[in-house]
């Protein structure tokens, strides 16, 4: 995906960005079978910037299509197997990866929705606390280690604050000690009696760069008020593969 000067690194963006709205999610008292939202990102990189907006549609199994609009149409698909096809309508061609990390068991919405908040899912992904402390403005912060060292692994450190249960930060440390990528959780709204945030921003170092991306979601629908044909979208037989 390359709308006018955005970069390949922007495709990774998007999937990303599809990839954290993945999930097969409870929220009490509830069970959600359905879940659709609209989904603006602006995203600033190497002093440009671009707009992304598109919706997404989940169901309960795991099944999740993120239909991106603007700059330029594209469909992302995803299931909790970590299986992942992302279709370009214009050109009727199909990219396709299979790696279990981008599994919609492992998805920070789905740890948002399913009350898995005071880890953030790092438990699961093999980090154990090691350091809990309060800081200036009383909010908790607890910092996470691999539990086995991977000299090979990208994250070797997380560092998660909370305000009044709720995460509204985290950063990732790299093996050379040096933070690579910073989240932050705000605008909070209740779902479904769940504390949901309606806006996250994340910044992206890299090689003496970042790239900003803030992405909000409104328009949030569930079970029977979220309907759309693109919950059951399938890529036509005809796409080509890339």
């Amino acid at each position: 995906m390359k709308p006018v000067f955005i970069s390949a690194a922007c495709v990774f963006c998007l999937l990303s960005l599809s990839l954290f709205l993945l999930s097969s999610f409870r929220i009490a008292p509830q069970i959600v079978e359905r879940f659709s939202a609209t989904i603006t990102t602006r995203q600033v990189q190497q002093g440009k910037s671009v707009t992304v907006k598109g919706e997404v549609f989940y169901q309960r199994n795991g099944s999740m299509v993120t239909r991106f609009v603007s700059p330029r149409e594209v469909v992302i698909l995803a299931n909790k197997l970590g299986e992942t096809r992302i279709y370009d309508p214009n050109r009727n061609t199909v990219i396709r990866y299979q790696n279990a990390a981008y599994s919609s068991q492992t998805t920070q919405l789905a740890f948002f929705l399913n009350g898995m908040t005071s880890d953030m899912g790092l438990l699961q992904l093999g980090f154990v606390q090691d350091k809990t402390m309060y800081d200036s403005k009383n909010r908790l912060v607890t910092e996470w280690k691999l539990k086995t060292t991977k000299s090979d692994g990208l994250v070797q450190r997380v560092k998660l604050v909370f305000n009044q249960n709720n995460p509204i930060y985290m950063h990732y440390v790299d093996g050379a000690g040096k933070v690579f990528r910073k989240v932050f959780y705000y605008n909070y709204q209740l779902i479904e009696n769940r504390p949901f945030p309606t806006t996250t921003t994340e910044i992206l170092y890299s090689k003496g760069d970042s790239t900003v991306s803030k992405t909000a979601y409104s328009d949030i629908r569930l079970n029977q008020v979220a309907q759309s044909p693109y919950f059951n979208f399938s890529i036509p037989s005809t796409a080509k593969t890339e």
